[in-house]
């Protein structure tokens, strides 16, 4: 069996029966990168939160502002998860696990309290993409109403809106120039 050194400490008895050495503070790299990744995801959240009021607000000047911030807090839980995703796969391959390898799996395969910490960690970040998920259909439902009252008030004044561009962004042949609104009429 070996004496540990400090580059491995025994955390994991397979069914095998050896146990098998991971590198120090992999388990702890996970923890952090999963600390980092449920601080990016609030950070998400109060984003689109901030994102509802401006557009239940009528604010839509703060919109462009909004949206881009979400956006970038977006990509910012994409790259901590991407990172994470790597953690726990070089995790798994130490282990033994099948890929695709879960933090529930990496948990069940410890033996340590790192176990218990890594399902606090996963417990708590399905909670906040929950959140994440009513936020972003509540404010799709906001957007929604939004353009049902444009098109609502365009009808009153006798102005059909246009479809000013086509989902590549670029114009339609059938689009001669932009509209006007008379304030007058």
């Amino acid at each position: 069996m070996g004496i540990p050194t400090k580059s491995t400490r025994f955390r994991f008895t397979p069914w095998a029966g050896a146990p098998i050495p991971l590198p120090v503070g992999m388990v702890e790299d996970l923890s952090t990168c999963l600390w980092e990744e449920r601080a990016a995801i609030e950070q998400l959240v109060f984003r689109l939160e901030q994102e509802n009021l401006v557009l239940a607000s009528g604010r839509h000047r703060l919109l462009m502002q909004s949206t881009a911030e979400v956006a970038a807090a977006s990509a910012t839980v994409d790259q901590i998860e991407s990172r994470r995703l790597e953690i726990t796969a070089a995790i798994g391959r130490q282990l033994g696990l099948a890929e695709p390898v879960t933090i529930e799996a990496v948990a069940g395969a410890l033996a340590t309290d790192g176990a218990e910490a890594l399902r606090a960690h996963r417990i708590a970040l399905r909670s906040l993409m929950g959140s994440v998920t009513d936020l972003v259909e509540r404010n799709r439902e906001l957007i929604a109403r939004g353009l049902a009252a444009t098109t609502d008030a365009l009808a009153l004044v006798g102005a059909a809106p246009a479809d000013a561009y086509d989902a590549s962004g670029t114009r339609p042949a059938t689009v001669s120039g932009s509209l006007m609104l008379d304030a007058r009429v």
